[in-house]
């Protein structure tokens, strides 16, 4: 349970794909080296639309597994394959997902993890409470930014540094 608890809220950290793919320099507003929570919050919020795929102002558990699975699907074939998994747990959430094996989400064993199988593998976990910090069953803007913040900042000192940032800058790959 706690491993795909992990699992999950490194996933989390998948959230901005295409703001995050810049560089460090676009997010350090006053070029000090280390982005702070409101940095990194005015440009988090440029991505979050990309992540409400229904456009009403807020992230779903629905929404947020849907979108998670796209990004490991690196060819868009709606199945992940093996070399896909592979090639995803060899970025940033390679530490948190690297417990588990590609088998134990291909359920059917026939080499193309689809979405029902995501699914599943990921049914029995308390991810999503970890950004749903008001308990209201879904993520708004403030609760993805200060969240995701918080899971960029590896070391807890408040800012995330150029490492931290490249680090999970990894994840975004689409």
């Amino acid at each position: 349970m706690k491993t795909i608890k992990g699992i999950l809220l490194a996933m989390c950290t998948i959230f901005g794909t295409a703001v995050y793919a810049q560089d460090f320099s676009s997010f350090d507003a006053d070029y000090d080296g280390r982005i702070n929570q409101t940095e990194f919050t005015e440009r988090s919020s440029e991505t979050y639309n990309d992540w409400d795929a229904n456009m009403d102002g807020s992230i779903d558990d629905t929404e947020f597994s849907e979108r998670a699975y796209q990004s490991f699907d690196l060819n868009s074939d709606d199945f992940i394959d093996e070399n896909e998994w592979d090639e995803s747990l060899n970025t940033g959430i390679g530490a948190s997902f690297g417990e588990y094996d590609y088998e134990v989400f291909d359920t059917n064993r026939d080499g193309m993890l689809d979405a029902d199988e995501w699914n599943e593998g990921m049914n029995d976990n308390t991810w999503f409470e970890r950004y749903d910090t008001n308990e209201d069953e879904l993520i708004d803007n403030d609760e993805w930014s200060i969240s995701s913040f918080d899971d960029w900042d590896v070391n807890d000192d408040g800012f995330v540094d150029e490492t931290e940032f490249n680090d999970y800058d990894a994840f975004n790959r689409r």
